[in-house]
């Protein structure tokens, strides 16, 4: 008898399909997440179990030519809670309670704050110093991790904090010297690499640094702790003496380019610095580099030196001045409206007569005129390491709007705008042997491994001849000399200068009563080792830049040369005794 087939029936066969199925759509499920999905869901899961940070690098110390610190860097920690940890209620109170008094935060807020931030690691603290940080890592609190930083110091206090400056809680300079070296300050970042458990815990020993940090270079500055405190307090006397609106002092080095002493009133001050304060973010600014304003007489002493240096006239050529010289229909006055007669461009210097300003800068004409102020550097930045240098700014005659009555005014220092770092570099090149340096406020840089690298100074042009220089340094002496009775002389040294006073320019109008008076000098004249401005902003009592700034800078020669161990020069100090 033959076997008969057994015929499939719905019972047996609907099971096996669905089971098919289910079976495809659990192999698809299985592709796509293995597969297809992989990447996404294994990222997934490595940032849930694994925690990953930035560690900034150690920001390299800022201190003056002597070692002294400005500005360093001390170790601290960055607190961070892991959410998922704060999940369970109990967890999440016990450690709120151990993390909140050690941070200066209120339990309650911390925990709200942590659990509703939508990150998986919520910073909490950051600069949290180095004992808190090591009890809360004894401690252990759940989902609380510390990640080490640094935080900067100024053992100088206030001394300076213009000039340094303040970096952003990212490690980036954000004013002063912390903006303009950042690179260098900065370092290299490492990120550091933590495990945790599926609660959320770090795994004890479980974490590791894949890449280390690597510290920043420390700035030796050119500055002098002594003589920047020195700067700091005269210009705060002198303000307040002639109730000034502000004022600047640059101390520099005229051989060499070296910025020994920088001062500003007002200023930012690391003691009360608050950013959200209206007003407080203007004084990250530096005006010694970044404001600009019309010298006054001071550039008396440029136009003669050109002058001088391209033959024009030389100390003892004559100029009769009537009182007042008229550019076209624009009649240009002496300051105090006097007139002088006849004098020898020293006597014009001594006396500060515009007209005779202007009679050299008619000599020069325009053209060459500007090409002695581009090479005296007013038309670009001095090239110092600080940030947001100005230009500074002139009008030629290719401008829209020149006059002939433009390079008259120019001539005594209105209708020119310069910074006073700009100022005191051209200065400098008139007494030095006519050679213009590079501004600095860097001596050197120090490797982490502690290799040193001096900077060396920089030569940027020679707008004069060294006799030309020779010559002018004796022409300024006679300015300052015992014979002219200034009130500009020092006590122990014989010194050059020229003061200045200027009206302030009022946009959309022509001037105001509101001046500037400032002095610039330089001693001892025979072999100078230091040149000096003094800016006073809108001094209340109108006096001069001889009366109210020249006496300044004699008393900061005096105590600056003094501490430098300059010797004082004899006939200065028979008299003096």
């Amino acid at each position: 008898m033959a076997n008969q087939r057994v015929l499939g029936t719905r019972r047996i066969w609907l099971p096996g399909v669905v089971m098919g199925l289910l079976a495809a759509v659990i192999v698809a499920r299985l592709v796509e997440l293995q597969v297809i999905e992989h990447e996404r869901y294994a990222q997934q899961a490595r940032e849930e179990l694994q925690g990953s940070s930035t560690e900034l690098a150690r920001r390299g110390a800022i201190v003056d030519r002597n070692g002294h610190a400005f500005a360093t860097s001390v170790d601290t920690w960055d607190i961070y809670v892991n959410v998922q940890a704060w999940t369970d209620p109990d967890a999440a109170d016990r450690a709120a309670n151990e993390l909140a008094p050690a941070i200066g935060r209120d339990p309650g807020e911390l925990k709200h704050e942590v659990l509703e931030s939508g990150l998986i690691d919520t910073i909490v603290a950051r600069g949290v110093d180095y004992e808190t940080g090591r009890d809360l890592i004894d401690e252990h609190p759940p989902g609380v991790i510390a990640l080490p930083n640094t935080t900067r110091v100024h053992p100088e206090g206030d001394l300076a904090a213009g000039l340094i400056g303040i970096f952003g809680m990212d490690n980036v300079g954000l004013s002063g010297i912390e903006a303009g070296l950042n690179d260098e300050l900065h370092g290299q970042p490492g990120q550091a690499i933590f495990e945790r458990d599926t609660a959320g815990e770090p795994i004890p020993f479980g974490q590791y640094v894949a890449t280390e940090s690597i510290p920043g270079k420390d700035i030796v500055l050119t500055i002098d702790r002594y003589l920047q405190r020195l700067a700091e307090q005269t210009l705060a006397e002198a303000i307040e003496r002639h109730e000034a609106a502000g004022g600047t002092v640059v101390m520099m080095e005229p051989d060499t380019g070296e910025v020994l002493a920088m001062a500003n009133e007002p200023s930012l001050k690391f003691s009360n610095l608050n950013l959200l304060e209206p007003g407080q973010v203007e004084l990250m600014r530096n005006p010694a580099v970044t404001d600009m304003y019309e010298p006054g007489s001071v550039m008396k002493v440029i136009t003669a030196a050109a002058a001088l240096d391209a033959g024009m006239i030389n100390p003892d050529t004559t100029y009769t001045d009537t009182g007042s010289v008229d550019i076209y229909d624009v009649s240009i006055r002496n300051w105090d409206y006097r007139t002088y007669g006849e004098e020898t461009m020293t006597g014009v210097l001594q006396h500060s007569i515009n007209t005779a300003s202007v009679f050299m800068a008619d000599l020069l004409g325009a053209d060459r005129f500007h090409s002695y102020l581009d090479a005296f550097g007013f038309s670009e930045p001095t090239g110092s390491e600080l940030p947001g240098e100005a230009s500074g700014f002139f009008r030629r005659p290719d401008d829209p709007g020149w006059s002939p009555v433009d390079l008259a005014t120019q001539s005594f220092g209105q209708g020119i705008n310069v910074t006073p770092l700009q100022m005191t570099s051209a200065f400098a090149a008139t007494i030095n042997g006519g050679k213009l340096l590079q501004s600095r406020f860097v001596k050197a840089h120090v490797n982490p491994n502690g290799e040193r690298e001096d900077a060396r100074p920089n030569v940027i042009g020679e707008p004069i001849s060294e006799q030309t220089s020779a010559t002018m340094r004796r022409m300024l002496e006679d300015v300052v000399h015992p014979d002219w009775h200034s009130v500009a002389e020092p006590q122990y040294y014989r010194a050059g200068g020229k003061s200045g006073t200027a009206n302030i320019p009022v946009p959309g109008e022509e001037y105001d009563d509101a001046q500037v008076a400032s002095y610039i000098g330089f001693a001892p004249v025979d072999d100078p080792k230091i040149v000096i401005l003094v800016k006073l902003d809108d001094n209340a009592d109108r006096l001069t830049g001889t009366q109210a700034a020249g006496p300044v800078f004699a008393e900061l020669v005096d105590a600056s040369l003094s501490y430098l161990n300059v010797p004082p020069d004899a006939a200065q100090y028979t008299e003096a005794r």
